[in-house]
C-alpha cells in the first residue's frame, strides 16, 4: 500500500472511532434487503456505515461492487489513487434524494486489503496443525465469496478446506466414525471431488475391516457414491492390485482417476465376496450357484469362482453312496464341464460299489436292483465293461427265478433277449454266437421253428406239434418209425425215426426229414 493510502487511511480510522460518526453499522448484503426503504431513510438523514468493495470511479463519484447507486465523495476530500478493483472500502454516510434519484453521499473512508488477502493473511497466522481453526475462519469469507460471485476468493477457500480437512483425515485414519463425520462435513463445503473420493474410500475400506460390519449396507454405499464399482473391462493391472493388497487407501490417495475406479472395483469385490461367503451353506452344497454369481460379476475366468465349485463338487464326492442317477449324472457332467473328466470313472466305479453295497446281490430283487444300476451307469459313460457286469447279475436272477419265480424268469429272459442274449443248449449265447452254429444244431432248430437230425420225438412235437400219421418199420437192429405232417395248401413232411434194438438205452431220433409234393386233383 502506497504513502498517500497509508496516511489517508490513517486518517480516516481516527475519525472511525468517533461514535457520533459512526451511526449505525450494517453490512451491504443487508443494506440491499432494506432497498424499498432507502427514499425513507434518505427522508430521515439517517447515517449508516457499511463495508463494500471498490469497483472503480469517475470524478467524484465511487462504484461500489452490487451497490446500484453512486456514492459521491464530499467536495473537500480527496481519494488516494492506486486502489485495485475489488478491495474492500468501509463508508459512512447518508441516502440523498434529489429530482426522485436516490445517491448515498459518503462522508467517511476506510480502505483495507483485498478479502482475498485478508483472508491468507489470517490464515498464515494459524499453525497447520489446526486445521479446525483454519476451518473456522474461511467459513467467515464464504458468504462474501457467494454474494461478489468471486471466483478467486471461493478457490482460496475450497483450497483452505481441502488441505485442513485432509489433515484431520489423517489425523482421523482408520476411524470410521471421524471419517464419516468428516465425509459428512466436507460435501456441502465443496471441497475439491478428490479429497471427497478419498474420504468415501477409506471410510468404506476402513468399516470393512471390522467383522461385524454390515456389509450389504457398505455394497449398496459403494454402488450409489463410487464411480467404477461395476467396471469389468479394462482389466485391472496386476501392479494395482498387490498396492490395494499393501496399503489400499495409501494407493488410492496416489491413483489418477482411471486407477481409482479400479481401486472402487476391488473393495466392492472384496465385499461382495463377503456377502457371497455368507450365502455359502457350510456343506457347500450351493457352491455352483455362487460360482455362477461370482463369473457373472467379476468375469468368467475369475479363479474364485472355481473354488466354490470345488466345493460343490467335494460336497456331491462326500454324499456319493446318496447320490440317484439323476444327481450322479449331474456330477459327471460337472466334472466334465471343470476339465476333470478323468475323475467321472472313479466317481462311478464309486457310486455303484456303494449301490452294490445297498441292495446286495444274494437276494432275487438284489440282483435286479443292482444289474439296472450297471446298465444305467454303461449308458451313461458308454462302458461295455458295466453292461457286461449289469448282464451277467440279470443272469444269475434269472438262475435264481428259475426255481422260485417261473414268471420272473420269464420276464427277465426276455429282458436278456433284448440285449442281445438267449439261452441255447443250456447256456447263455449272443446273437454273434448263435449265427456261428451250424443250421442243423438241434437247439438252433427249435429256436427256428425247423425239424433237424438228430432231434428226439419230444423236440419235434415241440417244434411241429403231434403228426397226422404214425407208420411203423421193425427189424433185427432197429425200430423205424414215421410221422406223416399234411399241410392243407402246401406239402406235407414225413420225418422219419430210428432206434437201435441192440442198444437199448438209445432213443428215437430223426434220421432224416422228407417233404412230400400236394397232390393235384385231376
Amino acid at each position: 500500500m502506497n504513502a498517500a493510502i497509508l496516511k489517508f487511511a490513517v486518517f480516516s480510522c481516527l475519525l472511525w472511532q468517533s461514535p457520533v460518526a459512526r451511526g449505525q453499522a450494517i453490512t451491504l448484503q443487508k443494506l440491499l434487503e432494506q432497498q424499498t426503504e432507502w427514499p425513507t431513510y434518505a427522508v430521515d438523514g439517517r447515517k449508516f456505515e457499511f463495508a463494500g468493495r471498490f469497483e472503480g470511479r469517475s470524478a467524484n463519484t465511487l462504484r461500489i461492487s452490487r451497490f446500484e447507486i453512486s456514492c459521491k465523495l464530499p467536495s473537500n476530500g480527496t481519494f488516494p489513487d492506486g486502489i485495485k478493483s475489488g478491495q474492500r472500502i468501509e463508508l459512512i454516510g447518508r441516502f440523498l434524494s434529489e429530482n426522485k434519484k436516490l445517491s448515498f453521499v459518503v462522508s467517511r473512508i476506510l480502505i483495507k486489503e483485498t478479502d482475498l488477502d485478508r483472508l491468507r493473511s489470517r490464515i498464515n497466522d494459524i499453525l497447520v496443525d489446526q486445521p479446525e481453526k483454519r476451518l473456522d475462519v474461511v467459513m467467515e469469507y464464504q458468504s462474501d465469496a457467494d454474494f461478489y460471485l468471486d471466483s478467486a476468493l471461493q478457490a482460496e477457500i475450497t483450497a483452505v478446506r481441502t488441505d485442513s480437512l485432509s489433515r484431520l483425515r489423517v489425523l482421523a485414519r482408520s476411524d470410521v466414525t471421524k471419517l464419516r463425520a468428516l465425509l459428512q462435513q466436507s460435501v456441502p463445503l465443496g471441497v475439491k471431488p478428490e479429497l471427497i473420493q478419498t474420504l468415501q474410500f477409506e471410510s468404506i475400506y476402513a468399516a470393512s475391516k471390522d467383522p461385524k460390519a454390515d456389509v450389504d449396507a457398505l455394497v449398496l454405499e459403494m454402488k450409489s457414491s463410487c464411480d467404477g464399482w461395476d467396471r469389468l473391462v479394462p482389466p485391472i493391472p496386476e501392479r494395482l492390485k498387490l498396492e490395494f493388497a499393501r496399503d489400499a487407501v495409501a494407493a488410492f490417495l496416489a491413483a489418477p482417476e482411471v486407477d481409482r475406479r479400479g481401486l472402487h472395483r476391488m473393495l466392492y469385490k472384496s465385499l461382495r465376496l463377503r456377502q457371497m461367503q455368507m450365502l455359502v451353506k457350510l456343506d457347500g452344497s450351493n457352491g455352483l450357484e455362487i460360482a455362477k454369481l461370482v463369473r457373472t460379476e467379476f468375469g468368467i475366468d475369475d479363479p474364485l469362482a472355481a473354488e466354490f465349485e470345488e466345493r460343490d463338487v467335494q460336497y456331491r464326492l462326500a454324499q456319493l453312496a446318496t447320490l440317484s442317477r439323476a444327481d450322479l449324472q449331474g456330477l459327471t457332467e460337472l466334472l466334465s464341464k471343470l476339465n476333470r473328466a478323468q475323475q467321472v470313472p472313479h466317481a462311478a466305479r464309486d457310486w455303484l460299489l456303494a449301490q452294490e453295497r445297498k441292495f446286495g446281490t444274494t437276494s432275487l430283487a438284489g440282483l435286479i436292483r443292482t444289474a439296472d444300476e450297471y446298465l444305467f451307469v454303461a449308458d451313461l459313460l458308454q462302458t461295455t465293461t458295466y453292461h457286461q457286469q449289469g448282464v451277467e447279475l440279470l443272469k444269475q436272477a434269472w438262475t435264481s427265478a428259475g426255481e422260485s419265480s417261473p414268471t420272473d424268469a420269464d420276464q427277465l429272459a426276455d429282458r436278456l433277449k433284448r440285449l442281445g442274449w438267449e439261452r441255447l443248449n443250456n447256456q447263455w449265447m449272443t446273437n454273434a454266437q448263435m449265427n456261428t452254429l451250424p443250421k442243423d444244431d438241434v437247439q438252433l432248430g427249435i429256436r427256428e421253428g425247423r425239424v433237424v437230425r438228430g432231434m428226439s420225438m419230444p423236440q419235434v412235437v415241440q417244434t411241429l406239434g403231434q403228426p397226422t400219421k404214425i407208420s411203423r418199420i421193425a427189424s433185427r437192429k432197429a425200430v423205424c418209425e414215421m410221422w406223416s405232417y399234411a399241410a392243407e395248401g402246401s406239402a406235407g413232411m414225413v420225418i422219419r425215426f430210428r432206434r437201435s434194438l441192440v442198444d437199448q438205452t438209445t432213443s428215437s431220433l430223426v434220421e432224416d426229414v422228407s417233404r412230400i409234393p400236394t397232390q393235384r386233383s385231376p
